[in-house]
């Protein structure tokens, strides 16, 4: 009786996951290889007030932080956007000529992190980050917000610092990966090419 049943509980438990493969996101799918870069000049503004971006969570209830995410993302985000276009230049301001065929504008919108108990206990954080594009017009031509995920240890007296700067720096990380692969399978900026 278990022989006769047991192709038909195979079929059963692996038919749902191989339809997981045909509802995964497009922007999911496409990877970023040195071969699939945008043939575009761009200028990544990374002013110094982005770059100074600190981010104060909690309350007088709860731990307050502060999350230095532009220190962090002024680091991470040129060379990982930097795969994308084949001219990529990093401006302290948006440029008022020409220059550029898009310009892309960071902005942090948000930050949630969760807080534990125990030394030992996993916290998440997520930064959401807000990509906007504008072309040599001025005309914008793609708005998205990116989430970037990371999860570490709490950490005791001695090592929440530490956990506390490693777990903004991984999210941070996510975050620009997660721009860089948005931005190679957007077909607004992919247009822009033609």
């Amino acid at each position: 009786m278990f022989r006769r049943r047991s192709p038909f509980l195979v079929l059963m438990l692996m038919g749902p996951l191989s339809l997981l493969a045909v509802f995964v996101p497009a922007y999911a799918q496409t990877a970023l290889s040195s071969d699939a870069k945008l043939e575009l000049k761009a200028a990544l503004v990374m002013t110094p007030e982005f770059c100074a971006t600190k981010m104060a969570k909690g309350s007088w209830a709860t731990i307050k932080e502060t999350f230095e995410v532009g220190k962090i993302a002024c680091v991470e985000l040129e060379p990982a956007i930097g795969r994308v276009f084949s001219n990529l230049t990093r401006v302290a301001e948006p440029p008022s000529s020409g220059d550029a065929q898009i310009v892309l504008t960071p902005r942090f919108v948000d930050v949630a992190a969760t807080t534990t108990r125990t030394a030992f206990s996993n916290r998440e954080m997520d930064v959401f980050l807000e990509w906007t594009v504008k072309d040599m017009s001025g005309k914008t031509v793609w708005i998205d917000t990116v989430q970037g995920s990371a999860v570490h240890h709490m950490g005791n007296m001695f090592t929440y610092r530490k956990n506390r700067n490693l777990i903004v720096k991984d999210s941070v990380k996510d975050a620009s990966e997660q721009s860089a692969s948005r931005m190679a399978a957007a077909p607004e900026l992919r247009k822009l090419v033609q």
